[in-house]
C-alpha cells in the first residue's frame, strides 16, 4: 500500500480527495484538515507522498513545504492551488514542490501526477527514505541519524534488508521471505546467516541511537 497524506482545509474537496483515491485502489490515504495537523501525522504516517493545499488557515503550504524538505522528507510533493500565477507556480517549486495543480482539482490528473512522481522518486538512485530516526539510502548503503547527522554504513546485505522490510513495511516478513529476496534462497543459505546479519545490523543502529528498529514477531521481522 502507497501511503498518501492529504491536506486541504476545504472539508468537501479534502473528503473528495480522500474517497476517489482510496477507490483507486492500492493507496492508504489520510488527511489533515491544517498544518498543524499534518506536522502531527507525518512522522507518524511516514508517507510516500503528501498533497498540500498552498493556502491554509494555519499558515502557507509553500512554508510547510520548505520545512518537509529541512527536516529530510525527499517524498513527493504536490501542491494545490487557486493561485495560477506563472509567478506562483515558480513560488511553490523553488520551495521544493514537484508538481504544481490548480484548482479545481480533477481527481484524474491528480491521480495520474502522483504516479508519475512515484515512478520518479522510486527511480532515483539518490533518492533518501524516512525511518524513524534515519535517513535510508539504498544506493549509498547508509542510515544517517536526522538529529546527530551520524552515519551507519551498511553492507549490501543490511541496505537489502532495510529495503524489502520498508517495501513491506506494514506486515512481518517472515525469514523464508527475507532469505528468498535478500539472498535468492541459494543453497547453503540457513536462516542462521539472516539471524547474524540482523544481529549486526542492530549492534550497529544501537550504537547511534537505542530506539527500537528492527522489531522480530511471528517469525519473521518488521521495522519498528
Amino acid at each position: 500500500m502507497i501511503k498518501v497524506l492529504a491536506v486541504d482545509d476545504d472539508p468537501h474537496l479534502l473528503e473528495t480527495i480522500l474517497l476517489q483515491i482510496e477507490q483507486e485502489g492500492g493507496y492508504d490515504i489520510d488527511g489533515a484538515a491544517s498544518l498543524t495537523e499534518a506536522k502531527t501525522k507525518l512522522p507518524q504516517m511516514d508517507p510516500d507522498l503528501v498533497i498540500l493545499d498552498v493556502t491554509l488557515g494555519d499558515g502557507d503550504g509553500r512554508d510547510f513545504c520548505r520545512w518537509m524538505r529541512d527536516m529530510g522528507y525527499t517524498i513527493p510533493v504536490l501542491m494545490l492551488t487557486a493561485q495560477s500565477s506563472e509567478m506562483d507556480t515558480i513560488d511553490g517549486l523553488e520551495a521544493g514542490a514537484n508538481d504544481y495543480i490548480a484548482k479545481p482539482v480533477r481527481i484524474g490528473e491528480l491521480i495520474a501526477r502522483m504516479k508519475t512522481h512515484l515512478i520518479q522518486h522510486q527511480a532515483r538512485e539518490d533518492a533518501r527514505i524516512t525511518i524513524g530516526a534515519f535517513q535510508f539510502s539504498s544506493s549509498r548503503k547508509t542510515l544517517v541519524h536526522i538529529e546527530n547527522s551520524d552515519v551507519i554504513n551498511l553492507t549490501e546485505k543490511e541496505a537489502a534488508i532495510i529495503k524489502h522490510l520498508h517495501q513491506n513495511r506494514d506486515r512481518v516478513i517472515n525469514k523464508k521471505a527475507l532469505l528468498e529476496e535478500v539472498w535468492g534462497y541459494g543453497d547453503g543459505v540457513t536462516t542462521h546467516t539472516l539471524e547474524t546479519h540482523i544481529y549486526r545490523l542492530r549492534q550497529k543502529i544501537r550504537y547511534v541511537d537505542e530506539t527500537p528498529f528492527l522489531l522480530t514477531s511471528d517469525g519473521g521481522y518488521q521495522l519498528a
